[in-house]
């Protein structure tokens, strides 16, 4: 089976000069996709639109490129205004980035603009959640996706043939070798109803779903390449290694 792997990559870097190198090694390990993580920034003011397409200039396909300013509610490394994190949103639109990872607690009147500015571009969105406490269990996952799903179509009138091109990615905190069978049954049924999906456990706990979630129909799994930026990432090259020992 084809199974897709991203990179993600801490950005804390202050100039072109200094992300290149970080970059060409993340293009080296191959990866399906390579996501900067602009929340672990330390001077947003660099985030413009000119460094932005200097960035995605050194990134080529086939490799998909994703950009997140991920909320500090659920694991953004920098506190700012939402006023300000919309602002820089907005950029990454027009960049024109493969994809943006935006919180599905996106208050309403930016989540529309942003599906709307998006949708014009024609960059792909992930819709995430994310709990770093604890597993949920199924009922109260698949809650949380159908009142998502239910306000994508009733709130903001996105067309159901539509929403088959987003991807809904919830992300929980192992506390039990148990809690990873949450996630795969999520990557199973909704995968099986044709809704891209991304599901996996963090933690030395969650390193059993977050390996065998593409197995069981995750749109794909995070790695690592120097540094996590979620506890319990995996190196991409261990990644590959452990998948070439499964699956092949």
């Amino acid at each position: 089976m084809k199974y897709k792997l991203c990179v993600s990559i801490p950005f804390k870097f202050t100039s072109i000069k200094d992300c290149k190198p970080v970059i060409d090694h993340a293009i080296k390990s191959k990866p399906d996709f390579i996501e900067l993580r602009f929340d672990f920034i330390s001077n947003i003011k660099i985030i413009s639109l000119v460094f932005l397409k200097e960035l995605l200039n050194f990134i080529h396909p086939p490799i998909a490129v994703i950009f997140t300013f991920r909320d500090s509610s659920e694991g953004g490394q920098v506190e700012i205004e939402q006023q300000e994190r919309f602002r820089i949103i907005k950029v990454f639109i027009e960049t024109k980035p493969d994809y943006i990872d935006i919180e599905m607690n996106t208050n309403e009147n930016y989540l529309r603009e942003i599906i709307n500015l998006a949708s014009q571009r024609g960059i792909k969105l992930i819709f995430s959640h994310h709990d770093l406490d604890k597993t949920l269990t199924y009922e109260e996952s698949a809650y949380i996706v159908h009142n998502f799903h239910e306000k994508l179509i009733k709130r903001l009138s996105i067309k159901p043939k539509i929403l088959k091109n987003y991807i809904y990615k919830l992300i929980f905190n192992a506390q039990t070798f148990e809690d990873n069978l949450i996630p795969l049954k999520l990557c199973k049924n909704y995968s099986n109803s044709n809704q891209n999906i991304v599901s996996f456990c963090i933690g030395t706990l969650g390193v059993f779903s977050r390996i065998m979630c593409v197995i069981k129909g995750s749109f794909m799994t995070y790695a690592s390449l120097d540094e996590e930026t979620a506890p319990g990432q995996i190196n991409i090259s261990k990644m590959k290694e452990i998948y070439n020992l499964i699956l092949n």
